[in-house]
Formats: C-alpha cells, sequence, structure tokens
C-alpha cells in the first residue's frame, strides 16, 4: 500500500510540473493558464514529489526507502513522457 502512495503522488507530482509549462498547456488543456496557477502547479508538483520521498523514508527506512522512491519517480516520470509523446492518439481515443 506503500508503494501505491509513493507511485501515485510521484506520478500526480510529475504530471502538475508537466502541465506548469505553458507550452504543455497549450497542448494538453488548449490554452494557457494564469501565472498565479503555473506557480501553483508547479509548487504542488515538487511537494508531492517531496512528500512521496517523506513516506518512502518514514515507511520503509531513509535507506531503503530513497531507492524505492527513486525506483517509483523513474517509473512514474516514464509514463507520464510516454502520455505526453503519445498525446495526440490519447485525445483522439478520448474524443470518441
Amino acid at each position: 500500500m506503500i508503494d501505491l502512495a509513493i507511485f501515485l503522488a510521484s506520478l500526480a507530482g510529475f504530471a502538475g510540473l508537466l502541465l506548469a509549462s505553458p507550452r504543455h498547456q497549450q497542448e494538453w488543456l488548449r490554452s494557457k493558464l494564469a501565472p498565479r496557477a503555473c506557480t501553483s502547479l508547479r509548487l504542488s508538483g515538487f511537494l508531492l514529489l517531496t512528500s512521496a520521498f517523506v513516506v518512502a523514508g518514514r515507511s520503509l527506512g531513509w535507506g531503503y526507502g530513497a531507492v524505492v522512491w527513486l525506483g517509483w519517480l523513474t517509473i512514474a516520470a516514464a509514463l507520464v513522457v510516454i502520455a505526453h509523446t503519445n498525446r495526440e492518439r490519447i485525445v483522439a481515443k478520448v474524443r470518441r
């Protein structure tokens, strides 16, 4: 259950960081967000990644938790990159 929490927090953190970029907002949301919203997304993305690290460290021990956190972080980042790369296919399937 801890692994799921670490993974979901990492995935949400990277998704927030992706959407904090005005270029990616235009691609995913079809409009740019206000600068304050960009700052909020960026801050919440970093806070989610940090909280995932803290959860991993406190529940699994700081040494092993850091390794587990990096593993889930890598998987979450890869999924966000894959989703962003295949954005057009995802949007086309959602619109059907």
